[in-house]
Order: structure tokens, then C-alpha cells, then sequence
């Protein structure tokens, strides 16, 4: 099957943390800078379905200090980017296929992420942290631009939404993800890679999904090399 042919139809939805970063930012900060039996604890309750992935990122924040200036010099010098994404993301452009990053993550880290490797014009959708000194708050996009649509019942999560916002203007989405905040919008796309804890629900679930690793193997997927 040839995905690009009308590729102007096309559009890739991509997830950030342990997707074009080789680990997940927010795992690997509180494994550093948490109380491992704190953190744990949140962590279990989280996917034991007792509490959402607001109550989690709200406990876990608050169970630190961290500073910006140390956050930002953790996402720079510490995190890396995936392999193969650079020539993943040349090969986009080579193709004008738009690419869009809807993460669960925090923009606050991403984008300064981004430029290091320069990548300075991809659109994000993703929270942000707001820094007092040492204590962090997470603002929420959902919360930001969906204030009313976040009290009905249907509602998901904003990535079930961007996706629904792209659906209107594109005829096929490829989505590439690896976790739990990706599981929403797994059936909701027209082409979806999946690794990690994303491609077990899916297994689990049977929900079609392309396996990968890294961009190497979405390079060869999509563009045959």
C-alpha cells in the first residue's frame, strides 16, 4: 500500500516523550528527583485506574522542588532524541507532510528540546508548567482550551479532540505513539505505529497498529527506505 499517493491528504500526529525522545522526560525526571516509594505509589494508582493522568502529574509535581533552570538543564542534557527521527522528519518536508506534535507531555520542555536539535517550527499541542522558585504547577491544554467540553461525559482527552480538529481538513492521519495517553486516539487514525505500553493495549484491545522502535522503522514503513 502506497500512503503517498495524494499525499497532500496526509497529515502525521506525533506523541513526544519515549516517541521522539528515546525515554519518557517525566519517568526519567521522577525516578531522578522523586522518592522512589512516592513516586511509586502514584504511579500504581495511576494505572490501576484510580486515579487520572492530571492526579498523577499534580501528586508527582508536588512531591518535588525543582527550579526551571534545573528542569530545562535535565530536557537538554540528559534526554535524547530518538534514532532516525532527523531523517524521518527531512523526509516529511521532502514530502510536505505536515507534522504535528500532541503530547502529553509539557511544552515547557519540548519546544526548548526541539530547538536544540533544530527543529524550531513543528506545531505542539501539550501543557505547560508554570514555575514558582522551586514549587511547579501543570497547566493543562484541555483545561486552557476546552474548559466547558472537559465536564461532559464524552469527553476524552484533547488529543481525541486535535485529532477530530485535523480529521476536517486531512483524510488520513497517521499517529505514532508508545503510551497510556496515547491509547484514546488508537482507534480514531488512519495509520497507527505503536510500541510500548501503546502497542499492548492495542494487542489487547485488537486494534490494528504498525510495530516500531524507532524512525528507522517508520522511515522504511512510509517512505520504502
Amino acid at each position: 500500500m502506497n500512503i503517498l499517493k495524494n499525499n497532500k491528504n496526509i497529515i502525521v500526529l506525533c506523541d513526544f516523550d519515549g516517541t521522539i525522545t528515546t525515554e519518557d522526560t517525566n519517568v526519567k525526571l521522577f525516578n531522578k528527583i522523586g522518592d522512589k516509594d512516592i513516586i511509586q505509589k502514584y504511579r500504581e494508582k495511576y494505572y490501576n485506574g484510580e486515579i487520572d493522568i492530571r492526579t498523577l502529574s499534580n501528586n508527582q509535581f508536588d512531591s518535588v522542588k525543582l527550579s526551571k533552570e534545573s528542569y530545562l538543564d535535565f530536557i537538554l542534557n540528559e534526554i535524547k532524541l530518538q534514532r532516525g527521527f532527523k531523517l524521518f522528519y527531512t523526509n516529511l518536508n521532502k514530502y510536505k507532510i505536515p507534522f504535528v506534535i500532541v503530547s502529553g507531555g509539557y511544552e515547557t520542555g519540548i519546544r526548548p528540546f526541539l530547538n536544540k536539535h533544530g527543529f524550531n517550527d513543528i506545531p505542539i499541542y501539550a501543557n505547560k508548567l508554570i514555575f514558582n522558585g522551586d514549587s511547579v504547577t501543570a497547566q493543562y491544554y484541555d483545561e486552557e482550551h476546552f474548559p466547558d467540553l472537559i465536564r461532559k461525559d464524552c469527553y476524552k482527552d484533547f488529543k481525541v479532540e486535535i485529532v477530530k480538529k485535523y480529521r476536517k481538513k486531512y483524510d488520513r492521519i497517521i499517529f505514532i505513539g508508545d503510551g497510556s495517553t496515547d491509547i484514546n486516539i488508537a482507534d480514531k487514525v488512519d495509520y497507527l505505529f505503536a510500541k510500548d505500553y501503546l502497542r499492548d493495549y492495542c494487542i489487547k484491545n485488537n486494534i490494528d497498529h504498525i510495530d516500531w522502535e524507532d524512525f528507522n522503522d517508520v522511515n522504511k514503513w512510509i517512505f520504502r527506505y
